[in-house]
């Protein structure tokens, strides 16, 4: 998944095998050779130069070469993320930020619905309705008498009629619907509370 350096595995130090490498080279030397390898000011020299020569320490050192290298990589790959995270970064806040001013709208509006619902009771609405429903029909029967007293002519009295019709027909369409609909709650809740 992930598009940078991978990491690199370490094996382990075989300290039984540095040890005896590090005794096999020192088992060659004769006394003499002993003797200059232990001279008190050139014995640690000596003695490093003799583990710097192990196999394992070697291996060891090309180990952290490349270890270093590595880190070197992944580093540098990490910083070269900081401006996508930078950015994501930014992304996050500005969508959080979108949402609280969303969800303090949407709280705001919520308790407008709410104030609404208390200020209009169902049957409050029916009742409006109804009233609106009865009005748009003796708009249009006051209609008919203008057109029957010549008070309008015919293309007004047939634009005028109809739109207002219509508007009677589809709020007593509405009326009877939530009356309907009133009736089934109210029998909903007396079975439910039965």
């Amino acid at each position: 998944m992930s598009n940078g350096p991978s990491l690199v595995s370490v094996p382990r130090l075989d300290c039984e095998k540095a040890v005896q490498d590090g005794m096999s080279l020192l088992q060659h030397l004769d006394k003499g050779e002993l003797q200059e390898f232990m001279e008190n000011d050139m014995v640690e020299v000596n003695v490093n130069n003799v583990i710097q020569d192990l196999e394992e320490i070697k291996k060891i050192q090309q180990l952290r070469e490349m270890l270093i290298a590595r880190n070197r990589s992944l580093a540098e790959y990490n910083l070269s993320l900081e401006p996508k995270l930078a950015s994501g970064r930014e992304r996050l806040i500005e969508s959080h930020e979108n949402r609280e001013t969303l969800q303090a709208q949407f709280e705001i509006n919520k308790q407008a619905l709410a104030n609404l619902s208390d200020q209009y009771s169902s049957d409050t609405t029916m009742a409006l309705l109804q009233t609106a429903t009865v009005q748009a029909e003796e708009e249009a029967e006051k209609t008919v008498d203008k057109f029957l007293e010549r008070e309008i002519d015919v293309d007004t009295f047939i634009r005028t009629f109809q739109s207002q019709k219509a508007l009677h027909h589809l709020r007593k369409v509405k009326s009877e619907k939530l009356n309907e609909l009133l009736r089934q709650r109210t029998s909903s809740q007396c079975s439910y509370n039965l």
